[in-house]
Order: structure tokens, then sequence, then C-alpha cells
């Protein structure tokens, strides 16, 4: 670009040509045809940008085209071109004279060698990824949207970059006159939407069934298709209701009567789900009918955790649900399954709160005293008094198969005890991150240092001295044990088992305390190496006092947990327990905590 022009672009449009370009005053705009290019404003619009965006001037693109073709592609800063501002306004005269300018065979001999220069025009995408079509479709301008299609019916719009193509935009804002242009024009629409939707799903989330007839009819393959949970379309109407219709009966018919076999269709990343299950959770009986209409053994399917239609609607307290699937003669079938836990539906009844089961409870079908896997009856799950009057009518009993262990059980999952041996393991983490840090510093400055020159050059003046071996070993154990113990405890915070918590504290224990005494032994025979004559009074005082302490943990602690074992053992939980007594023997705690299991 020559100099003088470059000035001129750095300042901006002039403001009599940008007050022109609004208006679509050719007479003004013409006086300033020799730097179209180079004024612009301070985004990169030139002044056919502006006058698309502002005003719907044909006869001023026209002109603006003949003085200065290049126009036609130019981009502004943010990858658009003057048709991409002219869909998202509206203007169909500017589109349609920007599109029959495309295809003459007119401009300067660089503009002009491009063969199919209006395909690639309504092609090009700003820096979302959004062509004149998605801006056009995002406004709801039909007439626009009508020119951009029929000129280009072959091209597949690829999604932008919030993958989301045009097809997929005007079902997802219910314009359905869009959507059958782009379905009945297009040869091959393209149809994603994020999360790997597509057009049909977000027919059934907003509950058009005109579009899903519509789409069914023209991509019926889209019937199978699943998004990133494994959800077909199917599952969202079995789920959603919109606002202004009350359900998605027709919907789900409109589906299941295209492809009756999407209601066997497990989410594989979401326990296995079907439609039928989605709708019980959320308690669509029109739907869960509709289901069972089309597929009438489409109940005896279960989710991953191998639990049915039964203990979903109890689980999520759907009383009418569950009053639906008791009047049918297979409830039978489901009223004692058990998921992978033991429970059945009646289990997970007495944990709810506000739903009433009676018709569950005095079903003639059901067993009152079932066990689950912790040989527990649907009675051993409550705990207050008042709650079994209503069950016990049914003639339902305790099982006492776990009666030492229920109070045991309970302190396990009390958030409390768990938050105690996670503040004990923070306080671990620090002390064995101290300690990885002091053993790494150490590694790197050495006792004695390196020889500065001669053939031993950087290697460790002590490299053969039996004290500076020694410190080298134990240095570095001590370093590796207490990584591995804050490795460990990076494990504790992310399972959410009690037992495993406890056991990584113990091991984490005794890891750091491993580690403290390699920590000690490297820096007495480090001192050794460097100091021999000075470490043989020092070494003799570390010895004892290392010696005393392991006696005192041994020995004298054997005497105060004897002293309180037993009034331990049963009125502090697992983690006062662990937490009070650290150093009891790991053979007396897995007696103890065996005894009380069985």
């Amino acid at each position: 670009m020559d100099p003088e022009l470059r000035k001129l672009a750095q300042k901006g449009m002039n403001p009599e040509l940008y007050a022109a370009a609004q208006l679509g005053d050719w007479a003004v705009i013409r006086r300033f045809s020799g730097k179209f290019l180079a004024l612009k404003t301070p985004k990169g619009n030139t002044v056919l940008h502006v006058l698309a965006q502002s005003c719907d001037s044909a006869d001023a693109v026209r002109h603006i085209l003949a003085r200065n073709c290049c126009l036609l592609m130019a981009k502004s800063a943010c990858g658009e071109t003057a048709l991409h501002l002219a869909a998202r306004k509206g203007h169909s005269g500017i589109v349609r004279a920007l599109i029959d300018y495309s295809k003459q065979n007119k401009g300067c001999w660089f503009c002009a060698c491009f063969v199919d220069r209006c395909k690639r025009m309504l092609r090009m995408a700003n820096v979302e990824g959004n062509t004149a079509l998605h801006e056009a479709v995002k406004n709801n301008f039909y007439e626009v949207a009508k020119f951009l299609v029929q000129e280009d019916p072959e091209f597949r719009y690829r999604p932008n970059h919030a993958v989301e193509t045009p097809l997929y935009l005007a079902v997802e804002k219910g314009y359905r006159d869009i959507a059958d242009l782009i379905l009945t024009t297009c040869k091959s629409p393209a149809y994603l939407g994020p999360g790997h939707k597509t057009a049909l799903h977000a027919a059934a989330i907003w509950n058009l069934p005109e579009l899903v007839e519509l789409i069914l009819e023209k991509l019926p393959n889209l019937i199978k298709k699943v998004d990133k949970f494994g959800w077909t379309a199917l599952h969202y109407a079995a789920k959603l209701n919109h606002p202004a219709k009350l359900n998605h009966e027709d919907v789900v018919r409109l589906l299941l009567s295209a492809e009756r076999s999407t209601a066997y269709v497990a989410a594989r990343n979401d326990d296995s789900k079907t439609a039928l299950h989605i709708a019980v959770i959320h308690g669509h009986v029109a739907v869960v009918q509709e289901l069972l209409s089309h597929c009438p053994d489409c109940w005896e399917i279960y989710t991953n955790r191998r639990q049915n239609i039964l203990h979903l609607a109890v689980k999520y307290e759907q009383r009418e649900v569950l009053e639906f699937v008791l009047k049918n003669s297979w409830a039978s079938e489901l009223i004692n399954q058990r998921d992978n836990t033991g429970n059945t539906p009646l289990h997970l009844y007495v944990a709810t709160k506000n739903l009433d089961g009676s018709s569950l409870v005095k079903h003639h079908s059901v067993d009152v005293n079932s066990f689950d896997y912790s040989n527990s009856t649907p009675l051993d799950r409550i705990l207050r008094a008042d709650e079994l009057s209503q069950r016990q009518q049914a003639g339902g009993t305790r099982g006492y198969r776990n009666v030492a262990t229920v109070k045991k059980n309970l302190r396990v999952s009390n958030p409390d005890e768990v938050k105690k041996v996670e503040k004990l393991a923070a306080n671990y983490s620090i002390v064995a991150t101290l300690i990885a840090t002091v053993t790494f510093a150490a590694g790197f400055t050495i006792p004695g240092g390196y020889y500065s020159d001669g053939p031993h050059k950087g290697m460790a003046v002590l490299s053969k001295k039996a004290a500076f071996i020694t410190f080298v070993i134990s240095d570095s154990l001590a370093m590796f044990t207490s990584i591995d113990a804050v490795l460990g405890l990076i494990r504790l915070f992310q399972t959410k088992n009690y037992r495993l918590k406890l056991f990584i504290v113990r091991v984490t224990r005794e890891r750091i305390f491993a580690a403290v005494m390699s920590m000690m032994i490297a820096f007495l025979t480090g001192l050794y190496a460097v100091l021999p004559n000075l470490a043989v009074m020092i070494v003799p005082f570390a010895l004892a006092a290392w010696l005393g302490h392991v006696i005192w943990f041994t020995f004298l602690r054997k005497y105060e947990d004897r002293k309180c074992f037993y009034t331990t053992r049963f009125k502090h939980s697992e983690a006062d327990y662990f937490v009070t007594h650290p150093l009891r023997l790991y053979k007396r705690y897995r007696q103890d905590l065996t005894e009380a299991e069985d």
C-alpha cells in the first residue's frame, strides 16, 4: 500500500464519507472513490461494510463495486465481508446486489480470475466460523436465507466455532420456515449442534412436532444419532416439558412411529438409561404410557446400576408413576428386584422423605423382609421409632444380621469423621512436602563440594568415602519416601471410601516416620564425612536421642494403648480411635475392626 494511503487508514474513516455510507448517498461517496481501500474504520470496515450494515441501498453498492471490485471480498478485522453484515441486518437488496455482481465476470484481473466468485463469497466464514447464512438464520431473515441457499444448494455448511450449523440454529430457535427452506433446498444439509446434538435433538428439546416430522422425512438417519451423553432425541422428548406446551407426547409418538427401536437405546455415558427411565425419573406418566404402548417389553431394561423403573420411581419420589407401574401385572417382576447394592424398591422407599408408598408396601408380591447385600431389611434402615408404624402394618421386621455394626456403619458415613481424617492428612502433607524440599536441596549441595579442575572435574570430592555414600543413599530414600507419601495423600482426597482414607493416613504416617529417620541419618553421615573429628562427639548423643525416641514410642505408648483400649473401642468413632492413638499396632487395630464387623 502507498505510504500516504497507509497514513489515511491509521486515522480512521473520513466523517463525511462515513455519514454518506450510512445513508447510501452515492453523490458524496463518489468523491472518495480513489481511496475506498484506504479509508477504513478502527475495526477494518470499508465503505461497503458501513453501507451494508446501515441501509439497504443496492444502487450505491453497484456504483461502489464498479469503482473498486476488490471491496466485494474485503474482510474487516473480524473476518467479515459486506455480505456478512447485510445478511445480519436483513438487507435483502444489498445481498442480491452482491450476489449478482459476484456472478458477473467484471472487475480487475485479480478478482475476475476466480472461476466461481459467488460460491467463494457465500462460503467465507468470519473469525467465529459464521457464514452469511449463519447470520441470516440467527436473526430470522427468511428472504436473505432464501437468496443464499438457492445460490449454493450443493454446499454442506460446516458448523461454526460454537459447533452450530445453520439448520441446527433454525430448529433450535423455532424458525420453521427457514428450517423447511434448508431441508428442502440443500441437497445434503449439515445438522450438527453443540455436544454432538443434531437438529432432531433440538426439535425434540423444544417440542416442535412439525419440525420433527420434517427432519425425519428428509434425514431419517438422525433418529438413531446420539449426543455425547448417549442420548437420542427420544431421551430429550421423554425428559423435557415446554412452558407453552404441557407435554411431549406428540414428539414421542412421532419418534416412536419412525423407529420404535430407539426406545431400547441406553445412554452409554448416563448410567445406561433408556427414554423410559428418563420419563420415570421426571414423572411424565403420559410419556411412560406412550413408550409402553409402542414397546410393551421395554420395562425389562434396567440401568447400569441394575435399577429398574420401580427403583427409579421410588428413588425420585414420583408417586403417579409408582401407582401406574404397580397396576400392571408385570410389576411383580420388578418389585423385589435388587440393584447392584442389593436394594429392592422397598429399601429405597424407607430413605424417602415425602413419598406416599403405601401401595408399594401393601402390594401382594412385595417381600417386606428382603435383605440387601449388607444383610439389612428395609426396617433395618429406619432409625426413629415413629417411622415404624406404617411399615410394620405390612408385617415387616428387622433382620438382626447387623446388630453390632449398625452404629459403626453410620459413624463411617459421618461427614465430621471424614473431615477429621482429611485434616490430619493435610498436616501430614505439609510435613512430607517440607522433607521432600529439604532432601532435594541437600542432594545438589552435597558435603565436600566438587572438583573444579582435573580429570574428575564436576565430580564429588568425597565420592569414595563410605560416609558420603551412606549420605547419598539415606538422602535419596528420604526424598522418595516423602514424595510417595505426598502422592498417597493426593489419592486420599480423591477417594470417597472412608476405610481407604484411614488406611492411607496410616501408611503415610509410617512413610513420614521413615523419611524423618532417613533424613537424620543423612545429616549425621554428611556431617561425619566432612568433620570426622567433631562428628565423633556429636553422633553418639544423636543416636542416644533417637534410640530414646524409638523406645518411648514402641514401649511406653503400649501401656497407654492398653490402658485406654477398652474405653476407646466403642465410645469413639473410627476416626477418633485412629487419630487419638496413631501409634496403635496395626495388628491390634485390624483385630478390633474385624471383631466389630463380625
